[in-house]
């Protein structure tokens, strides 16, 4: 695997696990809003 390759799989890793923490902030807010 080249460092390229690395560098975008870490990019990757990150974005997808801003959209998991942005969904699970979005899911708890409902859980204390919508009681």
């Amino acid at each position: 695997m080249t460092p390229d390759q690395k560098k975008n799989n870490r990019r990757l890793g990150l974005i997808l696990a801003s959209i998991a923490v942005v969904f699970f902030i979005g899911f708890m807010a409902r859980m204390i809003f919508v009681r």
